[in-house]
């Protein structure tokens, strides 16, 4: 490897760190001013960038919020695949859905994004297109869990996923309408409820 390229791979985590805190600001700034109200000016001040600096990355605001979306498909930092078990896996992504706390800045992003989807046709496209990609990718981490032998044979992963997603989505919107730490707790205790209910042993 050359310098040259050398030097490139030693700057990319830098460009990667910005780029997360570009799109931790675009969380940030919708959820405290929705998506209308809103400015690219707000969201460089809050990522310390130049607005220019956006437009060069994402070309325009509708652009980035669905970057900034998109940006929650990837997994929790905890959730390594390398080492955690299928069953392991899955319950790390589920229960991220908890919030940290009464104002975790990506739903509040969500549900603005969500909103905004109901009229802008490209919106929502792209958020359903998240909603597929992330049942799919639980799909197959129940596929493994069942051929691992930690969940019964019997349910059908696709439906079991589908299922689980509109369950942990419900749960979210409990959270911004009734935020608090009661809340997140009853909703972690559903979370668990469920799972024990998917991982016992279906009776012949």
């Amino acid at each position: 490897m050359n310098s040259r390229a050398k030097a490139a791979v030693r700057k990319r985590p830098g460009r990667v760190q910005r780029r997360k805190n570009l799109l931790d600001a675009v969380h940030a700034v919708i959820s405290e001013s929705g998506i209308d109200g809103a400015s690219m000016r707000q969201i460089a001040d809050r990522a310390n960038v130049s607005t220019g600096t956006i437009n060069y990355h994402f070309g325009n605001k509708h652009k980035l919020m669905m970057a900034a979306l998109q940006a929650s498909c990837l997994p929790p930092r905890e959730c390594d695949s390398s080492a955690d078990s299928p069953l392991a896996q899955l319950r790390v992504l589920v229960f991220s859905h908890a919030f940290r706390s009464s104002t975790d800045r990506f739903w509040h992003f969500w549900v603005n994004y969500t909103a905004a989807g109901t009229r802008d046709t490209e919106m929502r496209k792209h958020q359903n297109q998240r909603f597929e990609r992330q049942q799919a990718a639980w799909t197959k981490l129940i596929e493994s869990a069942i051929n691992a032998g930690e969940l019964p044979s019997c349910p059908d992963a696709e439906v079991v996923s589908e299922q689980l997603l509109i369950f942990i989505h419900g749960l979210a919107m409990r959270q911004i309408m009734q935020p608090g730490a009661e809340s997140r707790l009853h909703c972690e205790k559903l979370l668990e409820r469920y799972f024990e209910t998917l991982e016992r042993p279906r009776q012949s």
